[in-house]
């Protein structure tokens, strides 16, 4: 099972860094996720169309740490670097976070992975 999940680890990699060449290693994964963006002026939670795999890797270039959805739906995929002004809290099964933009956005997993150790 372990040579197998490596496999697929590697397949994985291989894949995004078609997207991003300075990827040396994925850190986390979790299967499917849906994205959810915040609208002041409903003030309410609205999913956006972006869902899928998201990955947590480390990139040989700044930023080192950066995280993406995978997108399922499109060819629109969720890329969001990991620096000092990202923030985020963990309500399982919700990740939320404000990017550098100032857009909360929440992440609806069906698995809590580890961030970045």
């Amino acid at each position: 099972m372990e040579a197998a999940s490596r496999a697929g680890q590697e397949i994985s990699l291989a894949a995004l860094k078609q997207h991003d060449p300075y990827i040396t290693s994925i850190a986390d994964v979790t299967g499917q996720v849906a994205l959810y963006s915040f609208s002041p002026k409903a003030n309410e939670w609205e999913k956006t169309d972006i869902e899928g795999t998201l990955f947590v890797y480390k990139r040989s270039a700044s930023p080192y740490h950066v995280f993406t959805i995978v997108n399922r739906l499109n060819m629109h995929n969720l890329v969001e670097p990991v620096n000092k002004d990202l923030e985020f809290q963990l309500h399982e099964p919700f990740l939320l976070y404000r990017n550098a933009s100032c857009e909360y956005n929440h992440i609806h997993m069906n698995v809590v992975f580890c961030f970045i150790t």
